[in-house]
């Protein structure tokens, strides 16, 4: 299955990277060691996704790519569907960073680090 988000294809995804945090409140003891601390679960759990890989395609194909993603980061961001190639789970994310670079001498290329963040939109 290819990955996309959105809809959109992501090409050849070379790593997908995905964290899931636990929210821990870490409070430390004065004049204690760490296994004094006290921790509380009480901030829920996020999961960030990072995406790098590279599209092909001539240039007008690749300048339609960076648009469409960047035109799905709006400044209201819906929440899109993330499809992922190697786990092949949907997640509900929005984009948190967008990173895009050509190589000078390579025109049929663009290398890309996509960072996502799964939830659901208020």
């Amino acid at each position: 299955m290819a990955a996309s988000i959105g809809g959109k294809s992501l090409g050849n995804v070379k790593s997908e990277n995905n964290t899931k945090s636990g929210g821990i409140f870490n409070q430390p003891m004065p004049f204690s060691d760490s296994d004094e601390a006290l921790l509380m679960d009480l901030l829920g759990t996020s999961r960030t996704i990072t995406l790098t890989g590279t599209k092909t395609g001539v240039v007008a194909d690749l300048r339609t790519f960076i648009t469409d993603i960047e035109g799905l980061m709006d400044g209201s961001q819906a929440s899109l569907t993330f499809v992922s190639s190697w786990t092949n789970v949907n997640k509900s994310v929005l984009i948190q960073d967008f990173t895009h670079e050509k190589a000078e001498a390579d025109e049929s290329k663009v290398n890309y680090t996509i960072t996502l963040i799964e939830g659901s939109v208020i």
